[in-house]
């Protein structure tokens, strides 16, 4: 028999009274707990921001920026670029 055969067989079951299954339920309890802290700790930070830093300035320094890239001609070639590559791949994609 070719080992390729055997590696494609099934495996058999193996009794574990329960092991697996309240490992894979602790597991998702773990990682549901994670994924709670690390929204905590990211909406704090965000409250915090919001709280502590001065975002008239912010909101100024923003506008000088934007107004400067938006009338660069390669910022613009380049949005164009990306759009017209997105627009055609969608095109391809439905042939």
């Amino acid at each position: 028999m070719n080992p390729d055969d055997l590696l494609k067989q099934p495996l058999t079951s193996v009794a574990d009274d329960g092991f697996s299954e309240r490992v894979m339920a602790r597991l998702g309890a773990m990682e549901r707990r994670r994924m709670l802290v690390a929204a905590a700790v990211i909406a704090a930070g965000v409250v915090s921001a919001f709280l502590l830093l001065p975002m008239q300035s912010i909101g100024a320094q923003l506008d000088i920026a934007i107004g400067q890239t938006a009338s660069s001609t390669a910022v613009s070639l380049a949005a164009g670029a990306i759009v017209l590559t997105l627009f055609l791949e969608k095109q391809f994609s439905r042939l």
